[in-house]
């Protein structure tokens, strides 16, 4: 059965106030304490009323006995039935009555109970232990009566009808019953009238009590009630103003102490946690702490520019939903997760390379250094990985530096290339300076001035090529002959090939071109040029094609004979810094990276096929820049 809502109320109204729960804790104890007290005063008065009543009724008793005792010495009995009826006729008399030992009424105020017997536990005792007794009963009209018991002692005087007294030491009992209902009555009156005194004094105390307890208690722990909800709410310049020096004030002092200390803590806490984000904010790499739960509770800018989302969006989030787009945990056995491996690894440290997926479907190769940790959250002491996200596209991210830094691998063969047209110019130089001071031809000097020329022009062709391959790649794309930068880029490279017996071959279709920064078309073909020498240590052949595919693409081919690519490998060879050359040579891991992330800012795509012992080829695929012209 539902409880009624004005029922509920009535239950719930003690609790949402302090005075109120006062107030009828006092009214509750002032009720049960006057209570108890009135049922003691009644109760006391009750029997003081019994009291005297039952000490009239003994006197009474004692006269009619002395009235009994002289009537009988003289034979009276006419006597004594009119003593008895006039005491009966009295106004709270109800009946008087005359045993005999027997419990016959020989005489009675009521004439018709004579001869009948009366016998109770009350005169059975009286008779036997010749006391007086005195209690009460109920009438057959419902009233109550006070029964007074007298047992009548037998005297000498009396041995002559009675015998003697050490034979029967009572005569017979003296029995008078008193209406008994003034005393219920007057005690009735005197506990309402104490009642009402007591409910009086109750509510006076209690409404005294109240508004002191209101003032000296409710008032001021409102007053901290309310400075502790500004509290709460952020305003940690609140203050509760209580005057005294009381219990109550000290709190207020001790509260307002507490509420400064807790504005300077939590003010420190903001600040080492400004000072803590904005620290891991300054990290270049990827930053992000993940509870054991999967749940991100930290992160930092360069993680959010990492995948394109708002650090309000990721914090929160489970770490496979933000890198990975996944609904679930990932698979363990397609992805090493670093929350699963140092939880049940002795290993406290772990870095492992991954893929992720920023929110607009971009792929990020990352390199992730976890640590595990134990932090405390919400009070609660919890297991938790610190991940340190570098992302290797970046890093892979083609630099003014980096150019020059290919460039000085390229130096001995551009020294070797402009070796060779400056020793024919010094020899020229040298001839017609000879010439010239034993008197020669004009014609023999315009010979050596064509050859210094064409020479000039050999050293001009190389170093023009260095300086392209070395410029930044320019904000627009430009039209480039690709079929033409091939060439001068490997000529570049040709004392390189020389030396490693490699031989390159060109099948290069005309009027190839594409739309790109020139300095960028050339890094591609030195990267892959590079890496088909070092993948041939023992020599061989490199081929490099260019023909026009489909009628808009630009297909580019980098085929060579060396020891080619693991299957298990193929799959990371694109990876910044991972390298594993055929040669065994020291490399940065960077070249492939380089090229990947240069085709696909040309909107292209390059794909690769390896045969262990026979050798690879490069797929470069570029939109053709005729087709949107």
């Amino acid at each position: 059965m539902r409880t009624p809502r004005w029922l509920q109320q009535i239950v719930r109204w003690p609790n949402k106030r302090l005075h109120r729960k006062f107030f009828l804790i006092l009214a509750t104890a002032l009720s049960a304490t006057s209570l108890l007290f009135l049922v003691l005063v009644v109760t006391l008065y009750r029997n003081q009323l019994v009291e005297e009543h039952t000490r009239a009724s003994m006197q009474v008793n004692r006269l009619l006995e002395a009235s009994l005792k002289n009537a009988m010495l003289k034979r009276d009995l006419d006597g004594l039935r009119e003593i008895v009826r006039q005491l009966g006729d009295q106004e709270e008399i109800v009946a008087a009555m005359i045993l005999n030992r027997k419990f016959d009424i020989r005489f009675s105020s009521l004439s018709d109970r004579i001869d009948s017997k009366l016998e109770t536990s009350e005169i059975r005792e009286a008779l036997a232990t010749r006391t007086p007794q005195a209690s009460f009963l109920s009438a057959t009209d419902g009233s109550e009566l006070l029964r007074s018991i007298n047992p009548v002692s037998n005297q000498k005087i009396c041995s002559e009808c009675h015998g003697l007294p050490e034979v029967n030491p009572v005569n017979g009992l003296l029995i008078v019953d008193y209406d008994a209902t003034d005393i219920r009555q007057n005690a009735l009156r005197t506990a309402l009238l104490l009642g009402a005194i007591g409910a009086l004094v109750i509510l006076a105390a209690g409404l005294i009590i109240w508004a002191a307890l209101h003032k000296l208690v409710t008032v001021r722990v409102r007053s901290l009630q309310k400075t502790s909800r500004k509290l709460a709410a952020g305003d940690l310049m609140s203050r509760a103003a209580l005057d005294g020096a009381d219990e109550i004030s000290e709190f207020g002092a001790s509260f307002n102490a507490m509420a400064e200390w807790l504005g300077k803590t939590l003010a420190d806490l903001n600040n080492a946690g400004e000072f803590l984000q904005s620290v891991i904010d300054a990290i270049p790499d990827g930053v992000r702490v993940i509870d054991d739960k999967f749940n991100i509770v930290k992160t930092n800018d360069a993680y959010c520019r990492q995948l394109g989302q708002h650090k309000q969006e990721v914090v929160g989030t489970k770490c496979y939903e933000s890198s990975h787009q996944r609904d679930e945990p990932c698979e363990i056995t397609m992805v090493r997760c670093p929350v699963v491996e140092l939880r049940n690894s002795a290993e406290s440290t772990l870095k492992i390379s991954q893929r992720h997926l920023s929110s607009d479907g971009r792929e990020l190769f990352v390199e992730v250094s976890a640590a595990r940790i134990d932090l405390t959250i919400h009070g609660k002491r919890i297991p938790c990985i610190v991940e340190s996200i570098r992302d290797l596209a970046a890093q892979a991210k083609i630099s003014h530096e980096q150019r020059l830094s290919e460039i000085g691998l390229l130096a001995t063969g551009v020294a070797h290339e402009i070796h060779n047209p400056l020793s024919s110019i010094q020899l020229a130089l040298k001839a017609l300076q000879s010439d010239l001071e034993s008197g020669g031809s004009s014609a023999d000097a315009n010979d050596y001035f064509e050859i210094a020329e064409t020479e000039i022009g050999k050293c001009l062709k190389v170093t023009d090529g260095l300086m392209m391959l070395s410029e930044p790649p320019s904000a627009s794309p430009q039209l480039v002959r690709i079929d033409h930068v091939i060439p001068q880029v490997i000529s570049l490279l040709s004392y390189q090939a020389q030396q490693a017996k490699i031989e390159v071959q060109l099948e290069l279709t005309e009027g190839l071109r594409i739309l790109a920064a020139d300095s960028d078309a050339r890094m591609i073909v030195v990267n892959l040029a590079q890496n088909a020498f070092h993948a041939m240590p023992d020599g061989g052949v490199l081929t490099i094609r260019g023909r026009k595919k489909y009628g808009k693409i630009i297909e580019l081919q980098f085929e060579d004979t060396g020891v080619g690519i693991l299957p298990s490998n193929l799959d990371k060879i694109f990876l910044p810094y991972w390298t594993k050359r055929g040669d065994y040579s020291e490399g940065r891991g960077l070249g492939l990276s380089i090229c990947r992330a240069i085709v696909g800012r040309m909107g292209g795509n390059i794909s690769i096929e390896s045969d262990v012992g026979k050798g690879t080829r490069f797929f470069i695929e570029i939109p053709d820049a005729e087709v949107d012209i």
